[in-house]
């Protein structure tokens, strides 16, 4: 028979077990899952709506699976994120794989597929302690757009029918004319030079299509205006104008301190989704006037990535 004196030290001798037992239950949890500041991230973005989305759609996918992410946005252009990389003042950066390739490697794009691209910029990123995420499936580059019209009337499928026009007005940003992923490549790569070339400000070509002061236009393949189903973008069979998926370009030694494995799943499943359907479809949300934290979490909540990932 227990004595009653014998009992709480019978009791506390229990509990100091079970607390035992909970100390390396949660020791072996915590060796599986990141815990405390080395959970912060920061990912630094461009101006422009669409990196804006991105750069929200990885933060609050991030958010959801225990991550801190302090998103830097408007850093700058492709040169200086890069720069921001090295120096630490991001961990990541929002990038397109023929952006990277041509501005900040300073190596040839015209003519590669998107995997191509993407094996170039994962090669050079790797000599400089750099890794990169898995791409999107959408790419935003350059095109040729005319309307749907026009198209139809002409025969026009790819950029290269163009040329058997007698003459037609393109449309474009003032610079475009003289660029080798511009007019002057048109000319050489597709023999357009029955090309009449009018410059439009950025935003404004589509006004002159359908105005009819223009045949064609310079457009962005995830342009909003593009959701409409107006217009026609012709392809570009020969590459002239590369490959831009995107990527996310994280610093090694960060990535290492946070799980590489539980950060880049989060990154890599929300870029498994991200086709071009669907970012035109929220770059038109953002034109209409959503903000891009809005737009990012109406889109995570729609594929279903606003509850954690399980590893």
């Amino acid at each position: 028979m227990t004595s009653r004196r014998a009992l709480p030290a019978a009791l506390a001798l229990a509990a100091l077990l079970l607390l035992g037992a909970c100390g390396e239950n949660s020791e072996r949890d915590a060796s599986q899952q990141p815990q405390g500041a080395t959970l912060r991230v920061t990912i630094g973005t461009q101006a422009f709506p669409e990196a804006l989305v991105l750069g929200e759609l990885w933060r609050q996918a991030l958010a959801v699976n225990g991550y801190t992410v302090d998103l830097r946005k408007a850093v700058g252009p492709a040169e200086d994120l890069d720069e921001a990389l090295r120096a630490g003042e991001v961990d990541g950066y929002v990038a397109y794989t023929g952006t990277v390739l041509s501005i900040v490697a300073g190596q040839e794009v015209s003519g590669l597929d998107p995997t191509e691209t993407y094996d170039a910029v994962e090669d050079y990123y790797e000599d400089q302690d750099m890794v990169v995420s898995e791409q999107t499936p959408f790419e935003n580059k350059d095109a040729i757009a005319v309307t749907d019209a026009y198209a139809e009337a002409n025969g026009l499928a790819s950029i290269a029918d163009l040329a058997e026009l007698d003459s037609f007005v393109l449309g474009a940003r003032p610079e475009f004319e003289d660029l080798q992923l511009g007019l002057a490549g048109l000319r050489e790569v597709y023999g357009l030079d029955n090309a009449e070339f009018v410059p439009a400000e950025l935003g404004e070509q589509y006004a002159l299509l359908d105005d009819g002061e223009a045949d064609a236009v310079d457009a962005f393949t995830t342009d909003p205006q593009l959701r409409g189903g107006a217009y026609t973008v012709l392809d570009d069979p020969e590459l002239l104008f590369g490959s831009q998926n995107v990527v996310m370009v994280v610093d090694e030694g960060k990535l290492d301190s946070i799980d590489s494995e539980a950060f880049m799943n989060v990154i890599d499943t929300v870029n498994s989704e991200l086709t071009e359907d669907a970012m035109v479809a929220m770059n038109g949300e953002v034109t209409d006037g959503r903000s891009e934290a809005e737009v990012a979490r109406s889109f995570l909540r729609r594929v279903g990535l606003m509850t954690p990932l399980r590893r």
